[in-house]
């Protein structure tokens, strides 16, 4: 027998190795959504990422919210630091402010039963954010609907959300604001009537917010004129508030 018979007779036979499924390393975007305030978070086009990403989202905060628990604040820190937004304090700019919170507002939903008095930081940063003079009706939508959520899942949130959205009863005085002063009130007044609807009880916070946030008698003309066509306006639709703030 040729010697290159022999060696492939008696050599056994080949068997094809199997291969390891490739592991996809964490995306270095899912970690940056984290620290930087999820400027990352809205770079996403495939639908798999999206779904991802929301899915990333809605763990951490469940998991930050869990930790605070466990005396841990860390990863519930940075989830406060993405809502903190001023636009008089901050250099971000309107629009990168929605692209940044966008993505949180659906993963805080999801998880908005949780939000006890425990949460007072993170909840405190979601209604006193300057959400309301956003340049995008879209997202001043979904983030109304948060605000909502979390008033009639949890009512002892409803004073801190009254003085929240009484406090733009004078947006407009600025002359930086004027243009942007009717979508502004529209929006707040949308929301309040919601509020009020869905919480009936809510009339005694809402008329002491209104007392504590009314200007000074020294105040400007036109931020006495401001305020009071927003209380007339809230009377419209809270009709039980007239005794008490007339």
């Amino acid at each position: 027998m040729p010697l290159a018979e022999a060696e492939s007779a008696s050599s056994p036979p080949k068997v094809p190795i199997p291969q390891r499924p490739v592991r996809r390393a964490v995306s270095r975007k899912q970690k940056a959504v984290v620290e930087d305030g999820s400027s990352t978070a809205a770079t996403a086009t495939q639908p798999d990422t999206v779904i991802n990403k929301a899915v990333f989202l809605r763990k951490f905060t469940e998991n930050a919210l869990l930790q605070v628990k466990e005396g841990n604040h860390e990863e519930y820190s940075k989830l406060v630091k993405v809502f903190l937004y001023s636009q008089r304090e901050t250099s971000t700019s309107p629009e990168q402010y929605v692209q940044d919170v966008t993505p949180w507002i659906s993963a805080v939903s999801a998880n908005v039963s949780a939000l006890d008095i425990s949460y007072r930081e993170l909840v405190g940063a979601i209604l006193f954010s300057d959400w309301i003079a956003a340049p995008d009706d879209n997202f001043v939508h979904r983030y109304s609907t948060l605000v909502l959520e979390i008033v009639s899942a949890h009512p002892a949130w409803v004073p801190q959300a009254m003085a929240s959205l009484v406090r733009w009863f004078i947006y407009g005085v600025q002359a930086t604001e004027v243009a942007l002063a009717p979508a502004v009130h529209d929006r707040l007044h949308a929301l309040l009537e919601q509020v009020y609807r869905a919480i009936p009880t809510c009339g005694a916070n809402m008329a002491a917010a209104i007392t504590d946030a009314y200007p000074f008698r020294t105040a400007k003309a036109n931020v006495q004129v401001l305020f009071l066509q927003n209380i007339l306006r809230t009377l419209d639709y809270a009709i039980g508030l007239r005794r008490e703030v007339l």
